[in-house]
Order: C-alpha cells, then sequence, then structure tokens
C-alpha cells in the first residue's frame, strides 16, 4: 500500500483504505477499499479537498502503514468531539460545556493512551489521510495524539514537580489524561471566531488578528466552571503562548507550563502538515523540519527533542527520492532510527527496477532527499519557511496565516 497524491491518480488504480466523510461527525465511508479510481472519482476527490489516498498494487505490496489508533477508538473521539463542538456552534458564547462531558472525553483520551502504548508510542502515518470534511474534528484529534506521545514520553524521562517543587514520579496516567483533555479543547475557542475571518486566504488585518488572538480566552469561558483541572486549562490558555515570550494571549515565556509548551508543538505541526483554506498543506517532514527549527526560541530544546524521537518525518506508504539518485516507498519505520526508514527502491535512472529493499539506517551514505507526490512525479526543491517563525508569523511569509 502506498500513498498517491490526488492529482496524480490514474484510471484502473485501485484504494487500498476507504475515503470517509464526517461533516456530520460521524465516519461515512464514501469511496471502500479496493474501489476502482476512474476520472470521476479523482475530480470528485479534489473537490472535496481529499490531497491524497492509499493505493494498492503489486509495487507496494506488503506494505502496511500502521494506523496510530484504531478506527473504532478514532470514531468514538470524534462523536464526542462532534457532540461538544456542536453545543459551541449552536449555543455561541453562552455555551458552558457541563462537567459530564469533560468525563466523556477524558475517557477517550484514556482509550487513546491504551492505543499509543500498544503501538509503541510513534507516529508513522499521515493521522487521518482518508477523511475530509472534519477539519476542526481531525485537528484536534492529531493534536491530542501527537501531544500524549510527547507528554508520556517527557514524564517517563523527567517526572513532574509539584506545587513545592520537590521531583515526582507518580500519576503519570492522571496527568496524561488532563493534558489529553486539553489538547482535545484546545481550538474550542475558535469555533465563535466568525467564518470569514477563519477562512480568509489572504493577510489578515490587525482587528481580525486581535480577534483570532482571542480564542485560547475564549476557549476558557465555554467550559462550565470548576469542570477544568487546571493541567488541562494550561493547554488551552496557553497552545500559543511561546519561550521566547512572542506568542499569545499573555507573551508568557520561560515559565510556561509543560503541558502548554506540548500543545504548542503538537498545534504547530499538525497546522503545517494540514490542509487549510489559507494555505496548501506542506509534507509532514517539511512540518517536523519547522518544529525542529523552533527549538531554543518557541520551544525548549529538551521538548523538541522528545518532538524528533517520537514522531516520525516521513510515513510509511510515501513516494520518495534518495540522495544517490533512486526512487522507492518508505516500507517501514523504525522506532530507533525514526529518521532513516527502510525504503522499497522502485526505480533507478528514470528506469523501473526489480523492487528491492534498503535500510537507510545501516549506512550514512545515502539520506532521503525529499518526498513525492508519486514515483512518476517531477521533483522539486520545496520552499521552507524561515526559520524561526512561529505560524502566526508565518502569515508575513508565503505560508500564511497559519493559526492553528
Amino acid at each position: 500500500m502506498r500513498i498517491v497524491a490526488v492529482s496524480r491518480l490514474r484510471p484502473g488504480m485501485r484504494l487500498g483504505r476507504p475515503v470517509y466523510s464526517c461533516s456530520a461527525g460521524i465516519r461515512v465511508p464514501l469511496l471502500q477499499p479496493q474501489a476502482v479510481v476512474t476520472d470521476r472519482v479523482r475530480v470528485g476527490l479534489e473537490r472535496a479537498g481529499v490531497f491524497a489516498v492509499y493505493i494498492d498494487d503489486e509495487l507496494s505490496e506488503g506494505i502496511e502503514p500502521t494506523e496510530v489508533i484504531a478506527p473504532e477508538v478514532r470514531e468514538k473521539a470524534i462523536l464526542e468531539l462532534h457532540d461538544t463542538f456542536s453545543t459551541v456552534t449552536t449555543k455561541g458564547p453562552a455555551t458552558r460545556i457541563p462537567g459530564e462531558q469533560i468525563e466523556r472525553l477524558e475517557g477517550v483520551v484514556a482509550g487513546i493512551l491504551r492505543e499509543l502504548r500498544s503501538h509503541g508510542h510513534m507516529v508513522s502515518t499521515l493521522m487521518d489521510l482518508h477523511t475530509f470534511d472534519s477539519h476542526t474534528l481531525a485537528h484536534s484529534l492529531n493534536v491530542c495524539v501527537i501531544g500524549l506521545m510527547i507528554g508520556d514520553e517527557h514524564l517517563r524521562r523527567h517526572g513532574w514537580q509539584d506545587g513545592r517543587g520537590r521531583p515526582r514520579r507518580d500519576d503519570h496516567d492522571m496527568r496524561l489524561q488532563k493534558l489529553g483533555t486539553g489538547l482535545l479543547l484546545h481550538d474550542v475557542g475558535k469555533l465563535l471566531i466568525p467564518a470569514d475571518i477563519l477562512r480568509k486566504p489572504g493577510k489578515l488585518t490587525d482587528d481580525e488578528m486581535a480577534i483570532v488572538r482571542e480564542h485560547p480566552k475564549t476557549g476558557l469561558d465555554l467550559v462550565e466552571s470548576g469542570a477544568l483541572a487546571s493541567l488541562t486549562k494550561v493547554c488551552i490558555i496557553g497552545h500559543h503562548e511561546r519561550l521566547d515570550g512572542r506568542g499569545y494571549p499573555n507573551g508568557r515565556g520561560a515559565d510556561l507550563h509543560e503541558n502548554a509548551q506540548i500543545a504548542g508543538v503538537a498545534d504547530v505541526y499538525d497546522a503545517v502538515s494540514s490542509m487549510r483554506v489559507y494555505q496548501a498543506r506542506r509534507p509532514t517532514h517539511e512540518a517536523w523540519e519547522l518544529v525542529l527549527s523552533l527549538a531554543g526560541t518557541a520551544f525548549p530544546l529538551e521538548m523538541v527533542k522528545i518532538f524528533k524521537e517520537t514522531v516520525a518525518p516521513y510515513p510509511e506508504g510515501v513516494a520518495v527520492q534518495l540522495s544517490d539518485g533512486p526512487r522507492g516507498i518508505v516500507s517501514k519505520v523504525h522506532r530507533e532510527y525514526i529518521t532513516r526508514p527502510t525504503v522499497r527502491i522502485t526505480g533507478e535512472d528514470g528506469h523501473d527496477v526489480a523492487p528491492y529493499e534498503v535500510d537507510l539506517f545501516a549506512g550514512l551514505d545515502i539520506a532521503i532527499l525529499d518526498t513525492l507526490e508519486d514515483l512518476d512525479a517531477p521533483a522539486g526543491v520545496a520552499e521552507h519557511p524561515e526559520p524561526g517563525l512561529v505560524p502566526d508569523e508565518l502569515q508575513e511569509q508565503r505560508l500564511s496565516n497559519v493559526v492553528g
């Protein structure tokens, strides 16, 4: 199974995984595995905003990209989030999400944690590649998954400090549950931002940016008083704060809570690698590299180090160009060599070859040069955002208005 950009689909290809719609908060399969691609199917996918799909063919036989969380766990999470977000969009600023709903979201987080630990704590796929029409829902869930993995590893390595400054290594699951709930709700305040601002393709005005920058505070106001733990609140209020004090809404700096730092890292990564109305998505490795470039400025070095060792830049199934010329498919991501996967070579010097596998971790003389939309797609040098810029500042550049 391999990943092919919708723009590169050809009639006769067969889908490897279903394509869903989540527009009503429920994953409804629109195309089933083994569905045959036609010109009509391709056009329909493009209009629906699907950027890539999994294709099953001989070249990719035996490659099975890992599902980070099981479909039933993802569906339960999407349904609970949909119920929560629907309350906000229906009642508006008068909304007060009740404690009972927060408890249900905590149950969702517990299920996600079990799944992640069973899969070895590593993101190695494009998260929800085969779903569309659910950006707010999918983004919130993706940020939760990524953030929980970073948070779990951070607690394993460093523990935490209590109110008296004493080092602790207990209550990990409770702390992760509160973290995960905050990650699920980090953008709930954005639901009240007017659509014409949120979907604006050009640069936001100062007044529009002021409205956007209020969404962390708005998010806290939407929850019933006393329903959120402090470990959850800091994710919502602090996910746009930065180590260098250049974030918002309060311009916090080095004293920023670890949960807010984790939320910020996960939010930036998924925001940059996801499809937006106002920004074409970036490949996962470019989003990964952007997070690394923010180490020591927007985010603490140690937190970015954990991200680097936890989130894989090249998903299984993606087509790649190697530095010495051959092209192939990432067939296996290795936890201990997260940046140097196994690649199934399918072409050399512009010609097809009998597929064979190369373990990039076996030597340092070959590296991945770039990802490709398909094995026969033209290679190009991607434009990278300026190092050190956080998503809201990127609106001054060609990656504009990424408010995450």
